[in-house]
């Protein structure tokens, strides 16, 4: 004879509690492997900052490159993020959030608010609010060596 064995409700419920509290935990750590990458040398040249780029590239020979970075320095109260649209097509933005100053946190592709949940667009758009004006916006120029983002 077949011995069946029963689970009692809460005993199915505390295992599908703990599966799913496990998939999220791993969810998390897995996204947060994916790290943002900050500009390494950064200088001020006149009124722009000025990044090499090849800071972009992601292999020795420039092949892939990186979408975007950010770029800090020691004078700047909130830190920019800078895409790469193509070649020579660059954005930059400031990375404050326009509803109450936060920093924001940078992803590929959008800008997010961890304080009240504003997002924006690369172009420094709101696309969710409470937020309801654009972030900065910077002129970004570039010559064959560097990219220039004009701060003044």
């Amino acid at each position: 004879m077949e011995t069946q064995k029963t689970v009692s409700r809460q005993q199915f419920l505390k295992t599908c509690g703990i599966a799913c509290l496990s998939g999220s935990a791993l969810s998390v750590a897995l996204t947060s492997c994916a790290s943002v990458y900050y500009a390494q040398a950064p200088r001020i040249k006149g009124w722009a900052i000025q990044i090499s780029k090849k800071e972009f590239d992601l292999s020795d020979k420039g092949k892939r490159k990186r979408s975007f970075m950010v770029v800090e320095m020691k004078n700047q109260a909130h830190p920019i993020y800078l895409r790469r649209l193509g070649d020579d097509n660059y954005t930059a933005v400031l990375m404050q959030c326009t509803h109450q100053g936060n920093d924001l946190n940078a992803h590929d592709g959008y800008l997010s608010c961890p304080a009240h949940g504003s997002e924006y667009d690369t172009d420094g758009r709101v696309t969710e609010g409470p937020a309801e004006e654009s972030l900065k916006r910077y002129q970004v120029t570039t010559d064959e060596q560097y990219i220039y983002i004009n701060i003044a």
